[in-house]
């Protein structure tokens, strides 16, 4: 029996959609006709790897989730310290440029 979920050649062809191929609107009923049964399996295969990340994220969660919780609070501790740290600097930046501008063309 043939593999009809997610083969190499989809995922390939999916691939050069995403890259910026477009694909070729049928020409003919027949080619309709394909490209809607490709089009089925496509959003098929899709939806079965989605269903496969939503079961995936709820295990994880339920096993791993407290951990994760205090990870991402650390590390949006640490993003929150380094943004203030950027902000700090750009003022300072600043600051120095217009003292630089008035320095240069005082009036």
């Amino acid at each position: 029996m043939e593999n009809h979920c997610c083969c190499a050649h989809e995922k390939e062809a999916s691939l050069k959609v995403k890259e910026g191929e477009q694909k070729n609107c049928p020409s003919s009923s027949a080619n309709l006709v394909d490209r809607l049964v490709e089009g089925w399996h496509e959003a098929a295969c899709q939806a079965w790897e989605e269903v496969l990340k939503e079961i995936l994220k709820e295990k994880i969660r339920l096993k791993w989730g407290a951990e994760l919780e205090r990870g991402a609070q650390a590390y949006v501790e640490s993003m929150d310290k380094s943004w203030l740290a950027k902000i700090t600097a750009a003022k300072a930046e600043q600051e120095f440029r217009q003292g630089m501008i008035k320095a240069l063309f005082k009036e």
